[in-house]
């Protein structure tokens, strides 16, 4: 089965809104969040993650799994409530 984000609304991940919540829960800042994702060989900076966070950029599998261990969490707390569209075809 296959899976699509709606790009009509502009939506190009489902993660974002809990990425934000999680990294604001922790109290870290998208600063310290680049500086931690950096720490693990993945260069991404403020802008892009803000981007990530208001889903205006996809995001790599390999994001996800860095994003999830620089926040103490697992891939599945980053996916958990997230609504995925089924791909027209």
């Amino acid at each position: 089965m296959y899976y699509l984000s709606s790009n009509e609304k502009g939506v190009l991940n489902v993660i974002g809104p809990r990425l934000r919540k999680i990294r604001c829960d922790k109290k870290i800042s998208q600063t310290k969040l680049s500086e931690l994702c950096r720490e693990r060989h993945l260069r991404r900076s403020v802008a892009t993650i803000s981007k990530i966070e208001n889903q205006l950029r996809s995001v790599y599998d390999y994001e996800v799994q860095i994003f999830a261990d620089a926040l103490g969490v697992t891939i599945d707390d980053l996916y958990r409530d997230s609504v995925v569209l089924p791909a027209e075809i």
